[in-house]
C-alpha cells in the first residue's frame, strides 16, 4: 500500500515508482541500471525524500524476498547500493530500523501459503530475503560499528537461516562477518552462537563449516583453538597431514559442477599457498585421488583442473611445480587429451586455460633445476613428449624456450635418452617427436657458440639415419646391424641430419669448416669400415664420385679469388654429403661443379673480358658458355629437386656470386619464370606425376620454414606508389588509356571463325552464291542430305573439341608444382636485386617484367606469380646502389631501353595501373643515367635519355592520346635530374604556342612550375639556371602578348600562370642580378587578362603576385562594375568575356572548340558574383536544331504526298 500524505505535508514523488520495475528484469544490466538510477534520485536533495527513502526502503527489504533469483538479485543491488551510499551520512538507517522493516516485510504471517509446499517455498523466500538482509548490513560495512545487541540481532537472524538450501548463503556471509569483527566481539558474541553446530567431528563437517572455520582461524587464530581441533579433526590445526585427505575428498566429493564454484576453493588454495603447503596437500590428499581409478569421484578431472589453475594463479614460489606435476595428473591429462576433440567445448576451454596458467608460470620460474624436473615429467612416462600434440599448445615447447645454455644441453640429453630407450612403453611416433626437438633444440640462442656439443649431436643424427648404429656413437657392421635402430625411425633420422646442415652460418670459412669436419668424420668412416655399413650402400661409380669430392676440398688451392675458391668448396662439400640422398644428382653435380672449377682457375681471359657482353649476332656468341651460366643452370637444376637443403644451400651462397652474374646467365633465370613460353621448364626432368604430387606437398609443408627466409623479401610486395599529380584538369586522352581492359574474346573470335568457316565447306554447294538463290531441302536426295548431316556433325564437334574443358587433377598437380619452382626462381632474382646488382641487368629485368605483366594479368592461375612480379618490380624500383661499370655500358644502351619501353608498353596494350608502372620505370631509368653520369663525369653520353624524352614531350603536346602522361613530366620535373632543362625549353618552345590545346598549354605552365618549385635542382647551379631560363622567360612573354590579344582564357590557365609568375618573381627575388621578365609589362597584361569573377584559390595566386609586382588588385565586384553586361555580335557577354576568342584564337579549328567544351565548360557570373556553369545541353539543342531545320528543307514540296489510302 502506498503511503498517503498527511493534510498539511508534502506529498511523496510518485517518480520514485517508476524504478522498482527494472529490478524484476531478466537483464542484469537493466537491474543494476534501475539500482542506479533509484541511488541518485534518493541520494539527491535527500533532506526532501524522507517519505521516499522510507518507501523504497520498505520495497527494497520485501524484494529481496522475492520467488525468483532474478528479482532477488535486483532488489538485493539496489539495497547493498544505497546502504553502501549513505552509510556515512546522517540519512543511513540504523540496523535495529532495519531489522523493523524486515519484520514487518518479511514476516511467516503475511504470506501464508494454502498448502503445505506452497507454504514451505514462502518460508524458504523468507529466510533468503532476510539472509539477504544481514548479507547486506555485513557486507557494506554497518556492522563494524554495531553494538552486541545489533551483532546479535544479526547472528541470531543468520542462525535461524540455517535451513537446507539457505545454510551456503548464511555460511557464507557469517565467514564474511568473521573478518570484519574483532576478536573480543567473535570470542564473546559470534562464537557462542555458530559452536554448537561447528562442534562436531569431521566426517560431518561441510564444505560451508569448512569454509568457516578456515575464515575463523585465518582472523582468529586464538579463539578457535587446539583444542577444538583436536576434539573434531583428530590434529592440532586444520592444515595437518592427517586433515588432507578430508580436505581433498571434502572438494572433490561434488554431486554437480555448479559445486566447484564454491568460495572455499579459492579460500581453501589461498590459505595453502600463504602456509607453503601445497606440496604437502597435493601429495598427501589429491594424488591418491586422481590414481584411484574405482570411478567414486564423478567430476575428477574437472575439479583437479580447477584447483591446479587456482594454485598456479596464485603461487609466489614455484619450487612446487614439479611436485604438483605428479603422476596422477599427467597420467589423466594423458588420458583425456589423447580423445581432445571428443570433449565438450566447456572442459576443452578448461584444460587449455589449464595449459596457459602453466605456460605464464615458466618466466617466473627462476630454478634451472626445477625447470629441467618440468621438462623430464612433461615428456616421460606417465606423461608423453606428444601431449602438446594432442592438446594443440606448446607447453613444451615455451618450456625449453626459457632454459639456459647448460638447462638445453641437460634437457638435449634427455631427449636423447628418450629416443634410446629401450621400453616398449614408448611408441614410434613419441621418439621421432623427441628427434625433432632435439634438431630444433641443437640451434636454440643460447647454445649458438657450442659448435662442439652440436656437432657430437648431428653426428648422432648422421650414425643413427645413413650408418647402422644402435646408440649413435659406435658404427656396426652388417653382420651385426639386428641390434642397430629401427628402420622405420631411420627416415627420420636421416631428416634431422640434413636438416642440421640448413642452418647458416655468419662467415663462409666457418661453413665450410663445419661441413669439412662432417665429411671427414664419415670418410674415415668408409676408408676403416666400408661402404657394408651404410644403410643404402653406394655404388663403386658413386664412391669415386666422393673420393673425387675429397679430393678437391683437401686439394692446394691456388692463386685465385678465396672467396669463390670457398663458395665451389661448399658446394662440393653438401653435394658430396647428397650422395646418401640422391647420389645421381650428387654425382652430376659433383662432376659439374669439378668442371667449373677448373674452368674459373685456368681461364685467366674471363676476369679481363667483360662479364656483361650483349650478344647482338650469333659471330659474338662464345662457342662454350661461361662458367657463371654452367652454375646457374645447375642451381636451376637442383632448385627444382625435392630437397629443401638444396635451396637453402643455394639461397646461402647465391649472394656470393652475384657480383659474377652475366646477362646471358641472368636470361636464364627470367626464361623459367615467362609465361609466354607455354613449356615446362621442368618436363626436361622427366618427373613423373607422382613426384611432382610429392613436391608439391613438400612445397606446402615447408611454407613455414621458408618464412625465415622469404618475410624479408614479401614483406615489400603489396606496395605501391599511390601518388597522384595535383592537376586540376583529367584529359580524355589519359581516361582512354585507364579504360583499355583485356579481353578473352581473341580466341573465342578465332573458335567462330574456324567453325563458320567449316560450316560453308559442309554446306558446299548447297551455300548460296547470290543473295537471291535458295535452297530447298525437298529437292535433296537422301544420300545428299545424309552427306550433309555428317559434314555439319563434323563441323560441330570440331567446335566442342576446341572448347576450353576444365583442367584434370594431374594437370593442376603440375601447374601447381610449377609455380612453386617459379617462386623459388623469384627467390633467387630478390636476393640478386639485394646484392648491389648491375644496372644493364636491372633495367633488362625491367623490361621483362613490363613483358610479362599483361600475360600474368589475364590468367588468374598466375596470381601469385603477378603479386611476386609486382613485388620484384617495387625492390627494383628501390635500390640505391647498384654495380657499376661504365664499360659495360654502351652510348645507346640506355636510349635504346628507354625507348623499348615506350615502344612496347606505353604505345602497346593497356594493363591496370599501366600508368603508374610507366612513372616509376621513367623514374628508375632517370637515376640509373644519373648514377652513370656520376660515375662517368668526363663520358655523359651514357646519359642522352634527355633527346628521348624531348620526342615524347613533343607527342604529349600534339597527340590526344600521348604515350607519357602529365604526371611522369611532373616526376621527372621533381628530381635533380640535367635533362629537365632540355625538357622544359622544348615545353616552353612548343607547349605555349598559340595552335596549342587549352589542355595542354594550362599543363605545360603547370609543368614549368613544378620545375619552378624544385629549388633544390634550380640553386644546385645559379648560373646555368638563369641561362636556361632565359629562352624560357622569352617564350612565356610571347605567350602573355599572344594571351593580351585574346578575349578568351581560361581561370585553370589563368590560375597555372599566376602560380608561376609567382615562382619566377621568387627565383628572381633569390637572384637579384638575373632579369628574366620585364615585370612592369606583364603585370599590365595579368590585370588586362583579369577578366572573370575568379574564385577564391586562384584570387589568391592574384593577389598574392600584384603585392609582388605593386598592384592593386581588382576585386570581383570591382570587376563586375567595369565590365556589366553587354551584347557583342549578337552573343552575349558577362564581365567582359566573350564566348569565343577574338583575333587570332578565333580562327581555331572546330575541333579545338570541342575540345575545349570537352575539358572545360564555360562559366557564366550570376547576380551575386558567384560563378556558374553554362548548361552541357545547350550544343545538343543547337545540333538538334540545325537537323530540324535540314529535315524541313528536305520536304519541301512533298506536304501533298499522303500514304493514308495505300494498301
Amino acid at each position: 500500500m502506498i503511503p498517503v500524505a498527511s493534510p498539511g505535508k508534502a506529498t511523496m514523488d510518485k517518480a520514485v515508482f517508476r524504478f522498482f520495475d527494472k529490478f524484476t528484469s531478466a537483464d542484469e544490466q537493466t537491474r543494476v541500471r534501475g539500482a542506479c538510477e533509484l541511488i541518485s534520485f534518493l541520494t539527491s536533495e535527500p533532506e526532501k525524500k524522507e517519505k521516499e527513502r522510507s518507501y523504497a526502503l520498505k520495497r527494497l527489504i520485501r524484494g529481496v524476498g522475492s520467488n525468483t533469483n532474478a528479482s532477488r538479485a535486483g532488489y538485493f543491488t539496489a539495497l547493498v547500493g544505497y546502504l553502501e551510499q549513505v552509510k556515512d551520512t546522517e540519512f543511513c538507517p540504523g540496523i535495529m530500523e532495519i531489522f523493523g522493516l524486515v519484520k514487518s516485510e518479511l514476516s511467516d504471517s503475511d504470506k501464508e501459503g494454502e498448502d503445505e509446499d506452497k507454504q514451505a517455498q514462502l518460508k524458504m523466500e523468507l529466510r533468503i530475503g532476510k539472509i539477504s538482509v544481514c548479507g547486506a548490513i555485513i557486507g557494506t560495512g554497518l556492522i563494524e560499528g554495531a553494538s552486541d545487541l545489533e551483532l546479535q540481532t544479526v547472528l541470531k537472524t543468520l542462525k535461524k537461516g540455517m535451513h537446507k538450501a539457505a545454510t551456503p548463503l548464511a555460511i557464507m556471509y557469517l565467514s564474511e562477518l568473521v573478518r570484519r569483527i574483532d576478536t573480543k566481539k567473535f570470542t564473546s558474541v559470534l562464537w557462542p552462537v555458530v559452536e554448537p553446530k561447528l562442534n562436531v567431528p569431521k566426517e560431518q563437517q561441510t564444505m560451508d563449516t569448512i569454509y568457516f572455520l578456515l575464515a575463523a582461524t585465518s582472523a582468529h587464530k586464538k579463539s578457535v583453538n587446539k583444542q577444538f581441533f583436536q576434539n573434531n579433526f583428530d590434529s592440532p590445526r586444520m592444515f595437518h597431514e592427517s586433515n588432507y585427505p578430508f580436505l581433498a575428498n571434502l572438494l572433490w566429493d561434488i554431486k554437480s559442477t555448479v559445486t566447484i564454484n564454491h568460495p572455499l576453493y579459492d579460500y581453501l588454495v589461498e590459505q595453502l599457498v600463504e602456509q607453503e603447503k601445497v606440496a604437502s596437500f597435493w601429495t598427501h590428499g589429491v594424488e591418491p585421488i586422481l590414481k584411484d581409478d574405482s570411478g567414486e569421484h564423478k567430476f575428477k578431472d574437472i575439479v583437479a583442473l580447477r584447483v591446479l589453475i587456482t594454485i598456479l594463479n596464485r603461487l609466489k614460489t614455484l619450487q612446487c611445480l614439479p611436485v604438483l606435476l605428479s603422476p596422477g595428473l599427467l597420467d589423466m591429462v594423458l588420458r583425456k587429451t589423447k580423445n581432445f576433440t571428443q570433449l565438450s567445448e566447456d572442459v576443452r576451454e578448461l584444460y587449455q586455460e589449464a595449459f596457459d596458467a602453466l605456460i605464464q608460470c615458466y618466466p617466473k620460474l627462476s630454478d634451472e633445476q626445477c625447470k629441467l624436473q618440468v621438462f623430464e615429467r612433461l615428456v616421460s612416462a606417465p606423461s608423453s613428449i606428444l601431449i602438446e600434440k594432442y592438446a594443440s599448445n606448446k607447453v613444451i615447447q615455451n618450456l625449453l624456450a626459457t632454459l639456459n645454455g647448460e638447462s638445453v644441453q641437460k634437457a638435449a640429453q634427455i631427449l636423447r635418452n628418450l629416443i634410446l630407450s629401450d621400453s616398449e612403453a614408448i611408441l614410434n611416433q613419441e621418439r621421432i617427436h623427441a628427434t625433432q626437438a632435439l634438431q630444433k633444440l641443437l640451434y636454440n640462442r643460447h647454445v649458438l657458440a657450442e659448435n662442439e656439443w652440436r656437432l657430437g649431436h648431428i653426428k648422432f643424427f648422421l650414425n643413427m639415419g645413413v650408418f647402422y648404429s644402435a646408440d649413435g656413437q659406435k658404427i656396426l657392421k652388417s653382420s651385426k646391424n639386428q641390434s642397430a635402430l629401427s628402420s622405420e625411425l631411420v627416415p627420420m633420422m636421416k631428416s634431422s641430419f640434413f636438416h642440421c646442415l640448413e642452418q647458416r652460418h655468419s662467415k663462409l670459412a666457418d661453413e665450410k669448416t663445419f661441413l669439412l669436419s662432417i665429411v671427414e668424420y664419415v670418410h674415415g668412416i668408409l676408408e676403416g669400415s666400408g661402404v657394408k655399413t651404410l644403410r643404402v650402400p653406394l655404388s663403386d661409380e658413386h664412391l669415386q664420385h666422393w673420393h673425387r669430392m675429397y679430393k678437391i676440398v683437401h686439394g692446394k688451392p691456388k692463386q685465385q679469388n678465396q672467396k669463390l675458391s670457398t663458395v665451389f668448396h661448399i658446394l662440393v662439400l653438401y653435394m658430396g654429403l647428397h650422395l646418401f640422398s640422391d647420389p645421381e644428382l650428387a654425382a652430376s653435380s659433383i662432376a659439374e661443379l669439378e668442371s667449373v672449377m677448373k674452368r674459373v682457375q685456368g681461364k685467366k681471359s674471363a676476369a679481363t673480358s667483360s662479364k656483361l657482353a650483349i650478344k647482338q649476332n650469333g659471330t659474338d656468341a662464345a662457342a662454350e658458355p661461361e662458367w657463371i651460366e654452367v652454375v646457374v643452370d645447375l642451381f636451376l637444376n637442383l632448385m627444382s629437386q625435392n630437397s629443401h637443403l638444396l635451396r637453402k644451400v643455394i639461397g646461402h651462397v647465391f649472394p656470393h656470386l652475384s657480383s659474377e652474374l652475366t646477362l646471358t646467365a641472368f636470361n636464364q633465370i627470367l626464361s623459367v619464370i615467362n609465361l609466354k613460353d607455354k613449356t615446362n621448364p621442368l618436363s626436361v626432368d622427366e618427373k613423373g606425376g607422382a613426384e611432382a604430387e610429392q613436391d608439391s606437398k613438400m612445397d606446402t609443408d615447408e611454407e613455414a620454414e621458408d618464412d625465415d627466409d622469404t618475410s624479408g623479401v614479401e614483406s615489400d610486395g603489396g606496395e605501391s606508389d599511390d601518388k597522384s599529380s595535383e592537376s586540376e584538369e583529367e584529359e580524355e586522352d589519359d581516361d582512354d588509356e585507364d579504360e583499355d581492359e583485356f579481353s578473352d574474346d581473341e580466341d573465342g573470335e578465332k573458335v567462330t571463325d574456324k567453325m563458320r568457316l567449316a560450316i560453308q565447306q559442309a554446306l558446299g554447294g548447297a551455300n548460296p552464291e547470290t543473295d537471291t538463290e535458295s535452297v530447298d531441302l525437298d529437292d535433296m536426295n537422301e544420300e545428299e542430305g545424309r552427306k550433309l548431316d555428317e559434314a555439319l556433325a563434323a563441323a560441330f564437334k570440331m567446335f566442342k573439341q576446341s572448347k576450353k574443358t576444365k583442367p584434370t587433377k594431374a594437370e593442376e598437380r603440375v601447374e601447381t608444382t610449377l609455380t612453386h619452382f617459379r617462386m623459388r626462381v623469384f627467390d633467387l632474382i630478390d636476393i640478386y636485386l639485394k646484392n648491389s646488382p648491375n644496372i644493364i641487368i636491372c633495367l633488362e629485368l625491367m623490361l621483362y617484367i613490363f613483358e610479362m605483366l599483361p600475360v600474368a594479368i589475364k590468367e588468374t592461375k598466375h596470381k601469385q606469380i603477378l603479386d611476386r612480379y609486382r613485388q620484384i618490380f617495387n625492390n627494383l624500383t628501390k635500390i640505391k646502389q647498384f654495380n657499376i661499370d661504365v664499360k659495360d655500358v654502351s652510348a645507346e644502351q640506355l636510349p635504346q631501353i628507354l625507348t623499348d619501353l615506350m615502344e612496347k608498353v606505353a604505345k602497346g596494350s593497356s594493363f591496370p595501373d599501366r600508368n603508374q608502372y610507366l612513372l616509376k620505370a621513367c623514374q628508375f631509368i632517370v637515376i640509373c643515367s644519373q648514377l652513370i653520369e656520376k660515375d662517368s663525369p668526363a663520358n655523359k653520353k651514357h646519359a642522352t635519355i634527355d633527346q628521348v624524352f624531348c620526342k615524347y614531350l613533343k607527342e604529349f603536346i600534339v597527340d590526344r592520346n600521348p604515350p607519357l602522361t602529365t604526371n611522369v613530366f611532373q616526376t621527372l620535373f621533381r628530381m635533380g635530374w640535367s635533362g629537365n632543362w632540355l625538357l622544359a625549353k622544348t615545353l616552353a618552345e612548343d607547349g605555349l604556342k598559340k595552335d596549342t590545346r587549352i589542355v595542354r598549354r594550362t599543363q605545360t605552365l603547370q609543368l614549368l612550375k613544378e620545375l619552378m618549385k624544385n629549388r633544390r635542382f634550380i640553386n644546385a647551379d645559379p648560373e646555368l639556371s638563369a641561362k636556361t631560363l632565359k629562352p624560357i622567360a622569352s617564350h612565356l612573354a610571347t605567350y602573355l602578348e599572344e594571351r593580351d590579344n585574346s578575349t578568351n582564357i581560361s581561370q585553370n590557365e589563368f590560375s597555372e600562370l599566376l602560380q608561376l609568375l609567382l615562382e619566377l618573381k621568387n627565383f628572381q627575388q633569390q637572384h637579384s642580378k638575373t632579369e628574366l621578365i620585364n615585370w612592369k609589362r606583364t603585370g599590365a597584361q595579368i590585370q588586362k587578362l583579369r577578366r572573370s569573377n575568379l574564385n577564391s584559390q586562384t584570387m589568391n595566386h592574384y593577389v598574392r603576385l600584384c603585392r609582388l609586382l605593386q598592384l592593386e588588385p581588382i576585386k570581383n565586384s570591382q570587376n563586375k562594375q567595369q565590365n556589366g553586361s553587354a551584347k557583342q555580335n549578337g552573343k552575349a557577354v558577362a564581365n567582359g568575356v566573350s564566348k569565343k576568342d577574338d583575333g587570332s584564337d578565333a580562327s581555331e579549328s572546330e575541333d579545338n572548340e570541342e575540345d575545349e567544351d570537352d575539358e572545360e565548360e564555360e562559366q557564366k557570373p550570376t547576380s551575386n558574383g558567384a560563378v556558374k556553369r553554362k548548361k552541357k545541353h545547350n550544343s545538343a539543342k543547337q545540333k538538334r536544331l540545325k537537323k530540324e531545320e535540314r529535315l524541313k528543307a528536305a520536304s519541301e514540296g512533298l506536304e501533298t504526298v499522303s500514304f493514308v489510302n495505300v494498301e
